[in-house]
Parts: C-alpha cells; structure tokens; sequence
C-alpha cells in the first residue's frame, strides 16, 4: 500500500513538474514574440514586458525548489539577482555600477553551481579568470578609460566567459546540462551586444549609427532566451563539493536511500 501511494505522489509530481515548466516555455515564448511584435515596427522599447520576462523566470525557479531543492535553491538565487541587476539596469536605467556588480555575484552563484555539481577543484578555473581581470584592468588604465563602471565590467565579463567555457564540460556529465551551456552562452551573446552599443561612451564607436536599433534588439533577443534555458536546465543535481570527501544528497537520492531503508527493515 505504500508503495502504491508513493506511485501516486511520483506522478502527481510529474504532472505538476511537466504543467509548471510547459506553461513557463508558452508564457515566455509568448512575452518574446509580444515584445519583438512591439519593438521592431515602432522602435519603442516595451520595459515592463521584458521584466516581466525576467520576473516569470525568478518565480518559476522559486517554484521548482519543490521538485528539485538544492539545485532550484542555487538556481533561484541566481535568478534574484539577475531581477535586481536588470532592476538598476533596466527599468530604472540608472545605478549602473550597483546593476553590474550584483550581475558579478550572479556570476560567482553560476560559477559555484557548476563546480558543485562537476566536484571539481576551480583552482585553474580560478586562476585565469583572475589573471584576465588583472590584464583588462591594466589595459584600460593604462588607455585612460578606467572608472567604477569599467573596473566592474572588467570583473564581470571574464566571469560570465568562464562560466560558458566552464558548463560545456558539464555536457560529458549529461546532455540535460546542453541547455545550461546553451543559456549561458546566449547571456553572453547578449553582454557582446551590449559592449558594442555602449562602447561608443567611453570614445569607442563601433557600431555604425544605420544598425544601432539592430544592435539593441539583439541585446534582448539574446537575453530572454538565455535566462529562459538557464531556468530549464534546473534538475536533481547531485552537489559534488571539491571541499567535501562525499557528495551531497540530491532529493532523488535522498528518496532513492530512504526505499532501500525502508526494503531492507521490512526484509528483516
């Protein structure tokens, strides 16, 4: 009888799990086209649509602690502050530096979850990202264009390179972790995008003025996307922590240790 119930309990799970995360793919497939149907013939930038975006992505990753714990604990932390970050930056347009260092701290959360679930040690990892921080903070000191906002940019955007380089491998643990890489990758499409159209105010121009509006379009057709895979790549990550001589429970271990338990006192 037990065992039946738990049956019942498992696939009234995958029921809620498939229902939460289809009406997540159609909602946010649904802001996306909404907001490039609004922006592309108009030219007007529909703000609060794509935060909306963003704040569907923070409350479907709170939701899937239920089901995933650990992972959606990590996960949903991440996406807190991207909301925070895409706060200053977006809607408020302004706080730029605050806006760029709590994306830093997504990073470092990003960064943490993919050596916990690879228990690898990020000393090498650690270490290039450093000596690339140290390298770009040099060059545009010595350019002359160095200021708060540079000197964050030039921390952030090593991390969230890493951070790509770093999940591909996690694709030879599984395939389920190809949309992580996936969404990393297009977080840094969108950050590419955004070097180019703001290089200008620090005497760069690089964009030519005829694909500015195209320049700033990618920068969301990127970004949305990019969180939307990042959210869907949540699942019952075993934590591996290099520092730990045993990795953490997952709930899908935790449970799975539990039924042997429970088998083996009812043999006995």
């Amino acid at each position: 009888m037990k065992e039946f119930f738990k049956g019942l309990v498992k696939d009234r799970q995958s029921i809620l799990k498939t229902a939460l995360f289809g009406a997540f793919i159609l909602a946010e497939t649904a802001i996306y086209i909404a907001f490039i149907a609004i922006q592309v013939p108009t030219h007007a930038d529909p703000i609060y649509l794509k935060y909306a975006g963003i704040l569907l992505c923070v409350t479907v990753s709170a939701a899937s602690i239920y089901f995933f714990r650990t992972d959606g604990i990590t996960m949903t932390v991440a996406l807190v502050f991207t909301a925070v970050s895409d706060l200053f930056i977006l809607v408020m347009n302004k706080y730029y530096e605050a806006g760029v260092s709590t994306f830093i701290v997504v990073q470092i959360t990003h960064f943490v979850r993919i050596y916990m679930i690879s228990g690898k040690k990020p000393y090498i990892s650690i270490g290039i990202r450093l000596g690339v921080i140290i390298a770009a903070l040099i060059t545009f000191g010595v350019l002359g264009k160095l200021n708060a906002l540079i000197g964050l940019v030039c921390i952030y955007f090593p991390m969230l390179a890493g951070n790509v380089i770093d999940s591909a491998f996690l694709i030879k643990i599984s395939k389920k972790y190809i949309l992580y890489f996936m969404g990393l990758l297009f977080f840094l499409g969108c950050d590419i995008f955004v070097g180019l159209c703001e290089a200008g105010k620090i005497g760069l121009s690089i964009i030519p003025a005829n694909l500015d509006f195209f320049a700033h379009l990618m920068i969301w057709l990127c970004y949305l996307p990019a969180q939307t895979f990042i959210v869907l790549s949540v699942n019952n990550a075993q934590y591996k922590p290099f520092f730990l001589n045993k990795p953490l429970k997952s709930a899908a271990a935790a449970e799975t240790v539990s039924t042997e338990g429970e088998t083996k006192a009812n043999e006995e």
